[in-house]
């Protein structure tokens, strides 16, 4: 046997994605497939690249060493892959993108329905986390592209203003909420509020311009996405400040409104897509960099 690239490739996956499971969806293989893979790579090397826990898998030194060599090695075949597609002027393979929760389900969908009718031979894969969680994937180098709502203070990336949001309060329009025009922020913090993690833009920007920590609300629940907020509003469960983008279908249905705070500016903020600085992006990120940055200007004011 020897120590083939596509072992390399498949350890690199399990290894970055913790779970044989998400690597095997991420490589488009079955599951079996995948840990045979690993097997057999351990057969080889004659060590342990994974510990198997209950619930969870975590990589042994010999699999951490492995890890860095093996994606110093791919690195080196995306790299010619990349001279030679600039050479041959072809735009076709995976692109791998982070992004924050606003732009990855509302933003980015139809922007890639256009981008792949021009260039069909293009794979895209995009992983939806908060906005801290795409800048520590694009300075571990697992993306090429990010899009976030906030601006990180974080050395090495290159930002470029990409969209424009609003946020507002979101209720229900029901028969508690439905006459209320506006609440104030001690009042509003006294109520079952819907919160999103640390992490996200939604959150930063809403404690920023309010000068409040959530931690000093009434928190009902914390929700790792706007959807679940979304659905825990319209099932009582609290309110939350929201961006328009993810509930403007049910503010047209009327399910939900928008209320003011009292004394509190309109909270703005701009989307972002970024990229590594410090490592080289294929021309297919490259194109699709021109392309999302080309389309008409995105924020709530036109939506």
């Amino acid at each position: 046997m020897r120590l083939e690239l596509n072992l390399i490739e498949v350890f690199c996956a399990v290894y970055e994605e913790c779970s044989f499971s998400k690597a095997a969806l991420r490589l488009r293989c079955s599951q079996p497939t995948v840990s045979g893979h690993v097997k057999n790579l351990e057969t080889y090397i004659g060590a342990r690249l994974f510990d198997r826990l209950p619930r969870r898998i975590v990589p042994t030194r010999a699999g951490d060493v492995l890890y860095r060599r093996g994606r110093a090695i791919l690195k080196e075949k995306e790299g010619a892959l990349h001279e030679l597609m600039k050479l041959l002027g072809a735009i076709e393979g995976p692109l791998a993108i982070s992004s924050s929760t606003i732009p990855g389900e509302y933003l980015l969908p139809p922007i890639l329905a256009a981008f792949r009718k021009g260039f069909p031979g293009v794979t895209i894969r995009v992983r939806i986390s908060d906005s801290e969680g795409v800048c520590r994937q694009l300075m571990d180098a697992t993306c090429e592209l990010g899009f976030l709502g906030t601006r990180p203070d974080v050395v090495g990336l290159e930002l470029l203003p990409f969209a424009s949001d609003q946020l507002a309060l979101v209720v229900p329009n029901d028969d508690e909420w439905g006459e209320v025009r506006s609440i104030d922020l001690a009042t509003l913090a006294a109520r079952p509020f819907l919160a999103r993690e640390a992490g996200s833009g939604t959150r930063a920007a809403f404690e920023r311009v309010t000068g409040r920590s959530l931690e000093q609300f009434n928190i009902a629940g914390y929700l790792g996405s706007s959807t679940a907020v979304k659905e825990g509003i319209k099932a009582g469960l609290g309110v939350s400040v929201m961006s328009l983008f993810a509930v403007r279908s049910e503010l047209e249905s009327g399910v939900l409104k928008t209320i003011d705070i009292d004394d509190v500016a309109a909270i703005n903020r701009d989307f972002y897509v970024a990229y590594n600085k410090n490592l080289t992006i294929s021309p297919i990120a490259e194109s699709f960099l021109a392309f999302a940055l080309g389309m008409p200007s995105v924020s709530m004011a036109t939506a």
